[in-house]
């Protein structure tokens, strides 16, 4: 091809590059009905997805809760010798898959803010370990929303839409993760230590009561308990107290809102029935010093321990034989229940 004929090839060059791109605009126009089905679908196929993942990762740390748990029981049992004999199982029945499927907005950040409340927070070591204590971590939504109480929370975006107006939590990495917007105080370590929840407890007992008489569990006793005292709360977080093995003991904790509302209905007359039955109601503080500052055979209030003595150097000054055997022969008296019938004012 010679010099003269190469600048003629050029126009045609363009104007079929100018016909490609009418066509193209063209092809656009019509496939623009189609684009915009395939992104719903795409929408609703990354909706699915998310709920899939939720699922698998809720019953993935379910598992791992309970061999964590099953770990910790065969400690204990290890512990106990032969006197630590008790039933490894999981007895604990609470089904919450009862619930109805809904997007309410209230009920999702009532349900997220509790989890990350100082009534619940110090005392999930789960959650506990994810939020790092005063670190105040982000928690990724898809993890919560694999929990249990959580899954009837439908769709998956409902629950990022109601946390953006929560007043006490705040919505991190482009809205897909969470956390407090206020962190625990920087004394509380990113180790879950029961010297912690003891503080958070010991601050949540003037405004606490204790109720026994609930009967067995049923898959919803859980629901139906905090359906009992809603109409006395408000109520920041009520708990079933268990056994080793997650039976039912058919007593509760219920922690109300402020001092105000526990006087309020310990001061109830007649007072509540459940079932028709009559309930043992009293304080958290009256039960938790029955039970730790008086003996149950003799109701002797039971010797305080002394603090450890040290020397200039903060050494422990290690007792005499004698005096160490007649002292742990006053606690053995003291404490002669079976290890398992001891109540913590923490269960």
């Amino acid at each position: 091809m010679s010099e003269e004929q190469k600048p003629v090839a050029q126009p045609n060059a363009e104007a079929e590059k100018d016909v490609q791109n009418v066509l193209a605009e063209l092809k656009g126009e019509n496939e623009a009905p189609a684009n915009g089905t395939e992104k719903k679908e795409a929408e609703d196929a990354e909706e699915a997805r998310i709920v899939e993942a939720a699922a698998k990762l809720g019953e993935k740390s379910e598992k791992a809760e309970e061999q964590k748990e099953s770990k910790t029981q065969e400690s204990r049992n290890d512990n106990r010798g032969r006197e630590g004999r008790f039933n490894r199982r999981n007895n604990a029945k609470f089904d919450p898959s009862t619930q109805q499927v809904t997007d309410d907005p209230v009920e999702i950040r009532k349900q997220v803010e509790f989890y990350f409340s100082d009534s619940n927070l110090p005392m999930d070591k789960f959650l506990f370990s994810k939020v790092g204590g005063s670190a105040n971590r982000s928690v990724p939504l898809e993890l919560l929303h694999s929990f249990k109480r959580m899954r009837r929370f439908q769709p998956f975006s409902a629950v990022v839409e109601a946390l953006k107006s929560s007043e006490t939590l705040e919505l991190t990495d482009n809205d897909t993760s969470v956390r407090r917007k206020t962190p625990l105080p920087e004394s509380v370590s990113q180790t879950h230590d029961h010297n912690v929840v003891k503080v958070f407890e010991d601050q949540a007992m003037s405004r606490s009561i204790y109720a026994k008489g609930f009967g067995d569990e049923e898959p919803t006793t859980q629901l139906d308990i905090e359906a009992f005292f809603a109409p006395y709360g408000p109520v920041n977080a009520i708990r079933l107290r268990r056994a080793y093995d997650k039976t039912f003991k058919g007593s509760v904790f219920v922690e109300f809102e402020s001092e105000e509302k526990q006087k309020a209905f310990l001061a109830l007359d007649p007072k509540p029935q459940w079932k028709g039955q009559d309930l043992l109601i009293k304080s958290k503080k009256d039960y938790c010093d029955e039970k730790n500052g008086f003996n149950d055979k003799k109701s002797e209030p039971k010797e305080e321990r002394t603090e450890v003595q040290k020397d200039a150097r903060g050494v422990p000054i290690v007792q005499s034989t004698a005096e160490t055997g007649q002292k742990r022969a006053a606690e053995d008296e003291a404490n002669g229940d079976h290890p398992a019938k001891k109540v913590d004012a923490k269960e």
